[in-house]
């Protein structure tokens, strides 16, 4: 079938699909183009980059409920070619979206036409009390680390900084991060630190485990784990979940497949099955 293509005019079309593409669509609806045949709207379809991740073109798609009536798979082609192509000539490494939509005939169009699915990530509200930790003793040399420690210490600020980027660009080694110097990662990862539960393992000045969380407003975040082994990562979060739940009830975040540490942190906690899914999909040149 034939479908035209023309800039997105603000045009007051009813969406339909998850309220996350919605609200992601209408965030970066500039430059948007929209879909049509026989001269109704149907979809339509925007771009943009991420600074964080500049290398895979960021794009998010929605469509009218009529839509549905459509071939899907003509649809997604109709959809994915100007992506595709806008990709390219901006000589992107290739094109990604992330949708809580896993599910519908369109997803599953789109998936024949190539997109795959990266990364999955959970966004729960955990209750801190509900943790299970494991009983462990710290071997000899190894000490726990607070905010302060960190912040006095230029050698564990700096290994704490180091290792989170190294394990930041390998958990997203399909979807790469841009370099950053220390210097400027380290806002990234010392800013709004939460100030009194243990938050690292050292043995001399190597950091070898580290679960980060940050206080925004009245919320706690999770903003990334890791340990030289599940061990460490385990002693850590003996001390560090206790003291967390000791001043506050929930702890929230993003924790994605990709992130070992972080999985560790989430698989602490019984099953949440209200949490958010969010899937990462792309298609890499």
């Amino acid at each position: 079938m034939n479908f035209d293509y023309s800039a997105y005019d603000n045009a007051a079309v009813q969406w339909a699909g998850t309220p996350e593409d919605r609200e992601l669509f209408k965030a970066h609806r500039d430059g948007a183009t929209l879909l049509s045949t026989n001269g109704e709207v149907v979809g339509a379809l925007t771009t943009w980059r991420n600074p964080l991740h500049p290398y895979l073109l960021r794009f998010v798609t929605v469509a009218t409920a009529k839509a549905a009536a459509l071939p899907q798979a003509e649809l997604a082609d109709a959809l994915l070619t100007p992506v595709v192509d806008r990709a390219k000539n901006a000589g992107q490494r290739g094109i990604l979206t992330v949708s809580t939509d896993t599910q519908s005939a369109l997803r599953s169009a789109t998936i024949s036409r190539g997109l795959r699915r990266i990364r999955t990530t959970f966004k729960p509200k955990l209750v801190l009390k509900t943790a299970q930790t494991a009983t462990v003793s710290l071997t000899p040399g190894t000490r726990l680390l607070s905010q302060s420690d960190l912040l006095q210490s230029t050698p564990l600020s700096t290994a704490l900084i180091q290792t989170a980027y190294l394990t930041y660009q390998k958990r997203h080694d399909v979807d790469p991060v841009k370099p950053f110097s220390d210097n400027d990662w380290a806002p990234r990862i010392l800013t709004d630190l939460e100030p009194t539960a243990p938050l690292a393992l050292a043995q001399g000045d190597n950091v070898v485990a580290y679960c980060l969380t940050y206080l925004r407003g009245n919320t706690l975040e999770f903003g990334g784990a890791w340990g030289q082994d599940h061990g460490l990562l385990d002693g850590l979060l003996a001390y560090t979940l206790p003291a967390l739940a000791s001043r506050y009830e929930t702890l929230e975040g993003a924790f994605a497949d990709v992130d070992e540490g972080g999985m560790q942190v989430y698989m602490s906690f019984p099953d949440q099955a209200t949490a958010q899914e969010l899937a990462a999909f792309a298609i890499l040149f």
